[in-house]
């Protein structure tokens, strides 16, 4: 059935990829059962999907309401396969695959493309860095001036509208217009004042859930590891490796987490950039990704050590040799994630990817348009639609947002 399910999820796939570069929309009244039937029928949005056979348009509800594991457990009989696909729906979330609604989170996976290949993901090369450096010397051949190292205050507001920035070395950068990628909860609690919101807006920010059992490590290897399913070096070294047999180990692995903080059995996947870029490592020698899964999203910093063995002796069981292997490691839990990067709770999407928190209502109803509250501060980053993943979508969005309001 394999050629059947993988035909019937890009259909859906294909509306949501037509969705994802335009801003949803943005005024619908009433409770979900008005709005769902809204969002279909407005505009282009509504004639791509009016153009789904009713199969298309029951597998799009399926995929909008149901848990993944509801959805593949109706597909397949076999474990490894539910898995591998199943995985897809809990990758950054703090979940089961049979948690309502992670069907949607498995969509949001096969929705991209690379290079016209649809459904599939891309490696860049030189790491993820490059995609920023590449930005970044764009924006400076169009004279562009990049600050670092230049932490933000707070957001400047004058007769109600947002009119630059302050940083916390006390410089005043003054704007036509204020935009921003910071997590929505972080610029609202931190650096725009409550009085020039409203009260319910703030509240409903408040109230945004953020929260991730993602446990992240970067780890420097003096050789491959070698699996006792695959032994050997090959292709499958290129691609990601995910210890998690079935959705039954990946739901034991979110209730440990739930129960003990985090999982005993955990859901590790593995991914080897260096076997696709040699700058990354010395000759015959590798760096990998570990993403793994379930910690509760408080993880407190004292178990980092602690979790990070566990994760390391996971991957060992499955190749012998692993942990010896390992000649340099970086361990971040939630709370890192959240220092470092400003990802509350560790949510790599910068807000939980559910029905009340996407398309009209990301990150609240009313302002999915990208325009906040507050006149001239417009969000560009993962917290707004379409949601997280290197799309550049939600900036494309801002930008266009931002330009018909400065015309």
């Amino acid at each position: 059935r394999l050629p059947e399910y993988e035909r019937r999820l890009e259909v859906v796939a294909a509306v949501l990829r037509a969705w994802i570069l335009k801003s949803p929309p943005n005024v619908v009244e009433g409770g979900w059962t008005a709005m769902l039937p809204e969002l279909l029928k407005a505009g282009s949005l509504g004639r791509q999907a009016a153009a789904l056979d009713f199969e298309g348009r029951r597998d799009l509800l399926d995929l909008f309401t149901k848990s993944a594991g509801d959805w593949l457990d109706g597909w397949f009989e076999s474990d490894p396969i539910k898995a591998l696909f199943g995985f897809d729906s809990i990758v950054g979330a703090y979940g089961s695959p049979y948690t309502p609604g992670s069907a949607y989170v498995l969509l949001h996976h096969v929705f991209g493309e690379v290079n016209g290949r649809k459904g599939v993901w891309g490696h860049a090369i030189g790491g993820m860095g490059a995609i920023t450096q590449a930005m970044a010397k764009a924006c400076a051949e169009r004279g562009v001036e990049v600050r670092l190292e230049t932490p933000v205050a707070e957001v400047l507001t004058e007769k109600g509208r947002a009119v630059g920035a302050v940083t916390e070395g006390g410089d005043i950068v003054r704007a036509r217009a204020v935009v921003s990628n910071l997590h929505p909860r972080l610029m609202f609690e931190r650096l725009v004042d409550d009085a020039v919101v409203p009260a319910d807006f703030r509240a409903r920010i408040g109230n945004y859930q953020s929260g991730s059992g993602t446990f992240r490590m970067n780890v420097a290897l003096s050789e491959l590891p070698n699996f006792t399913s695959l032994p050997g070096a090959g292709d499958h070294l290129t691609a990601g490796v995910i210890i998690a047999p079935s959705l039954a180990y990946m739901d034991r692995a979110h209730a440990g987490a739930r129960l003990d903080g985090w999982s005993r059995e955990p859901i590790v996947e593995m991914l080897i950039p260096s076997t696709l870029d040699d700058s990354l490592a010395p000759p015959g020698q590798h760096v990998a990704s570990l993403f793994c899964q379930h910690v509760d999203p408080t993880l407190a910093d004292e178990h980092r050590d602690t979790v990070a063995d566990l994760m390391i002796e996971t991957v060992d069981k499955h190749a012998p040799g692993f942990k010896a292997s390992v000649v340099g490691r970086l361990a971040l839990g939630p709370r890192d994630l959240e220092r470092r990067f400003g990802l509350v709770g560790g949510d790599i999407f910068h807000g939980r990817l559910t029905l009340d928190q996407l398309f009209s209502a990301r990150p609240v109803l009313g302002h999915a348009d990208h325009r906040m509250p507050l006149p001239g501060l417009y969000l560009c980053g993962s917290g707004a639609h379409p949601g997280g993943g290197v799309t550049g979508a939600p900036g494309h969005n801002a930008a266009r947002a931002v330009l018909k309001d400065l015309k």
